[in-house]
């Protein structure tokens, strides 16, 4: 029996670069100035003596969530994970893109966002960090976590921004049609709910500088990953989404796009029959 013909390996690169890379090329010049060195690890990191110098800038970064005192809160209900094995959990992950009609139930909503950024240990002097679930650079946690509801029991159809500190969640918005903020609406429109990933580059480039660019979004990456392994462990279906219009989510979120910016979606629901 013949073996099959090899199919060649395409160099990629090529097609993206051409012969060299373009020294003004938006990605490279993104590389480029977050990059550490000797002779800028100095400059770069200018925050960390600032922090080591300031009880009330330290105390400050303890408390990294968006809050809008005139908001109702809406108490979550205690969250759970099954006790799944991590092996099974990570070997029976997959990206769903279509989701069944029934919807979410609050205990599961609650758990998806413990798991993704919830509070794992606090400090009851409110001076220390409270550490999250997911790793964070420095422990600033310049993330932030929305959910766009749209089928979940005891809950309106809207956007939600999620208060680890308080374990709540509160209405910000309207939500949007599918179509208006993303070119794969059939995923969002098939999805219970779609958690929305936010940063707050301030809170880790005063810090850190240009080099808390990389850190917010491996942070961002952590995250998300929480969500897709915590929706696995309860049996529902997930995908990540990163094709959506920055612009409009952001104006949804009431962000500026620069200080704060949406970086990824995660659509949850309930696997298809």
């Amino acid at each position: 029996m013949s073996e099959p013909e090899r199919i060649p390996t395409v160099n990629v690169a090529a097609s993206v670069y051409g012969d060299d890379p373009d020294e003004a090329d938006p990605a490279e010049l993104l590389h480029e100035a977050s990059k550490l060195s000797p002779s800028t690890v100095v400059r770069q990191m200018r925050g960390v003596w600032k922090l080591e110098q300031s009880a009330p800038l330290r105390a400050s970064t303890a408390r990294a969530v968006r809050r809008n005192r005139a908001l109702v809160g809406n108490a979550l209900p205690p969250a759970e994970l099954p006790p799944v094995p991590l092996a099974d959990v990570l070997r029976s992950r997959r990206s769903m893109r279509r989701f069944a009609e029934s919807p979410l139930t609050l205990e599961q909503l609650a758990a998806l966002l413990e798991a993704g950024y919830g509070v794992t240990e606090q400090d009851e002097r409110d001076v220390l960090p409270a550490l999250r679930s997911a790793p964070s650079a420095g422990a600033l946690y310049p993330l932030e976590l929305f959910v766009a509801v749209r089928r979940v029991d005891g809950l309106d159809p809207g956007v939600y921004h999620y208060d680890p500190l308080r374990r709540e969640i509160r209405h910000v918005a309207d939500a949007a049609e599918p179509a208006a903020v993303s070119p794969h609406a059939e995923v969002i429109e098939s999805a219970a709910a779609v958690l929305i990933l936010t940063a707050v580059f301030w809170r880790s480039r005063f810090k850190y500088g240009l080099r808390a660019y990389r850190f917010t979004l491996l942070e961002a990456g952590h995250a998300a990953q929480n969500v897709l392994l915590a929706a696995t462990a309860l049996g529902l279906g997930s995908i990540v989404l990163g094709g959506f219009y920055d612009g409009r989510v952001d104006g949804l979120l009431g962000l500026d796009g620069v200080n704060e910016s949406s970086l990824v979606l995660v659509c949850v629901g309930e696997p298809p029959e």
